[in-house]
């Protein structure tokens, strides 16, 4: 997004209070992105349920919640079209499209509807991630994409989950308003989704995994801590979330059997982090375990899929 769309349409700002600047005395690498923390892209979807032949929309847009989330940590989205099954992009889709984030190439498959949309979203993200590896990831969850199909096997992917972590703007603030905030905190934002991406092939190439575990919780810790005291400087209502992140690891034996003491599903707490949200009773975790991988996906470093759901109002 750097240098492509010009912020600040209406009027829209943000102010900041100067809290990053005290961050940056206290922690040396703060807001310092890895290199490999290049452009991301994200397949989104409407709230579908697709089960079988079965198909059921709860809207025929994107959801607004969800597009939020996906606006703070991607810099592009993309929609399969049908002709068979035609979704209209409404006033936010067709305002990202103006603006060159989001598009909605064609990806139209005759037969049986419900996974006429399925074989669209997935070959949308092969083809995405063929061409920029490592860059792109699929919506799921209960806002977005959730298939209820033998897609998936057990055992071949990890999932990392933050809990009451991530502050995310409520579903009514106007798109320019994250866009124009996105662009000015983009290094503070994208650090957390690098350190996510980094932990869990890190860990499987390390020799001290347990030493290495603690080193990346702590470098997560921050970058959720971070994050979170810059949702309590938004100018908008913003809620307190989880996030999910799924890897595709075949076979799993790194995370399975490890001989330095941790286990999987094991919850950690992120101490900064549940200090910055200061909401009482909601302490900040993350949980590292075995989950299912995609059949249609080879192993990737990067995340294939992220799903979020929202904890409480922080602010």
């Amino acid at each position: 997004m750097r240098g492509s769309v010009l912020f600040g349409w209406g009027g829209c700002k943000v102010r900041l209070m100067g809290e990053a600047n005290q961050r940056k005395k206290l922690d040396p690498n703060y807001g310092k992105v890895p290199k490999s923390a290049t452009v991301r892209g994200l397949v989104v979807s409407p709230p579908l349920v697709i089960e079988g032949r079965s198909l059921f929309a709860r809207s025929s847009n994107l959801d607004p919640q969800e597009l939020r989330f996906a606006l703070l940590f991607w810099d592009r989205l993309v929609w399969p079209s049908s002709r068979a099954i035609h979704f209209a992009s409404g006033p936010d889709e067709t305002f990202l499209e103006q603006v060159g984030i989001l598009s909605r190439p064609d990806y139209t498959f005759y037969g049986d509807g419900a996974q006429g949309i399925v074989e669209g979203q997935i070959r949308a993200y092969l083809d995405l991630e063929g061409k920029e590896p490592g860059s792109w990831a699929l919506a799921q969850g209960e806002n977005a994409l959730l298939l209820k199909e033998h897609l998936f096997e057990e055992g071949r992917g990890a999932l990392i989950e933050l809990h009451r972590a991530i502050p995310i703007p409520q579903h009514d603030v106007p798109l320019a308003e994250i866009l124009e905030f996105r662009e000015r905190r983009r290094d503070e934002l994208l650090l957390l989704r690098a350190k996510l991406e980094a932990l869990v092939s890190t860990i499987e190439d390390a020799q001290d995994k347990d030493h290495e575990l603690q080193r990346l919780i702590l470098e997560v810790d921050q970058a959720c801590s971070n994050l979170l005291a810059l949702g309590k400087e938004w100018q908008f209502p913003v809620f307190l979330s989880n996030i999910k992140a799924a890897f595709n690891l075949s076979p799993l034996k790194t995370l399975a059997v490890v001989g330095a003491g941790w286990k999987l599903a094991e919850q950690y707490g992120l101490t900064a982090a549940t200090a910055t949200a200061a909401v009482a009773g909601a302490a900040s975790t993350i949980e590292i375990k075995a989950n299912f991988g995609f059949r249609s996906v080879k192993r990737l470093t990067n995340p294939y899929r992220y799903a979020y759901s929202i904890d409480r109002e922080l602010n």
